[in-house]
């Protein structure tokens, strides 16, 4: 149970931390540069993008992330979250080399403003995407 409170306590953490980069502002350098990974921001793992960050898809209120990365026991994609704005974790699955990374969620009722997804390989790190509602 205590390991379900790291975790959980961990992501959430975590997913605030991701948030810092757009307070700072575009033109600093972030403290979690090869740290956190984006589109935008690939640090170490350029050229990696394109199988890591998680793709967003809205349909009403049901979000469907995917990351595009081949699964194998050596290289999986480990979990997908998501964290609305102000840091609410709205939900998180976990995969095994044998699961497809696609996971669904559904936004609270009326919900409107950003949220993050995150997406974490088990060899190339945290990936995350943004997205506003």
């Amino acid at each position: 149970m205590e390991r379900r409170y790291f975790f959980k306590t961990a992501l959430a953490s975590a997913a605030g931390l991701a948030l810092l980069p757009n307070i700072a502002g575009a033109t600093e350098k972030s403290d979690l540069e090869n740290v956190i990974f984006s589109e935008d921001s690939p640090g170490h793992w350029k050229g990696k993008e394109k199988l890591h960050v998680p793709l967003i898809e809205i349909k009403g209120d049901s979000i469907t992330v995917t990351t595009p990365h081949p699964m194998s026991e050596a290289h999986f994609i480990v979990s997908h979250s998501v964290v609305l704005q102000g840091g609410q974790l709205l939900g998180r699955k976990t995969f095994t080399w044998k699961d497809a990374p696609i996971s669904t969620y559904e936004l609270p009722a009326g919900f409107k403003g950003k949220f993050t997804v995150t997406s974490t390989c088990n060899q190339h790190d945290w990936w995350i995407n943004e997205h506003t509602v």
